[in-house]
């Protein structure tokens, strides 16, 4: 008889991606508010918002990378030594 039991989705290196993916990203994330928040601008000057937004970008680009290199990586090595046995 089949074992049709849920055992949760996902690879392992999908898991560990997505945990890098945020370990690396929140403090991203968090920096770029905190840039955007303390670079308020003068009353004499016009404001430039688009830094803010390019900051962020920038944060969810990097954290996007990170998970998606360390997924891959993480699940070659899983398959090629699920290959070896």
């Amino acid at each position: 008889m089949a074992d049709e039991r849920y055992r949760g989705g996902g690879t392992i290196g999908g898991k560990w991606g997505c945990a890098l993916a945020a370990v690396v990203g929140l403090p991203l994330l968090g920096l770029a508010i905190l840039v955007s928040a303390l670079g308020d601008c003068i009353p004499e000057e016009p404001c430039n918002h688009d830094l803010e937004w390019s900051l962020i970008l920038g944060a969810l680009v990097i954290s996007l990378a990170v998970g998606v290199a360390i997924r891959a990586l993480i699940n070659r090595f899983v398959e090629r030594g699920a290959g070896d046995s």
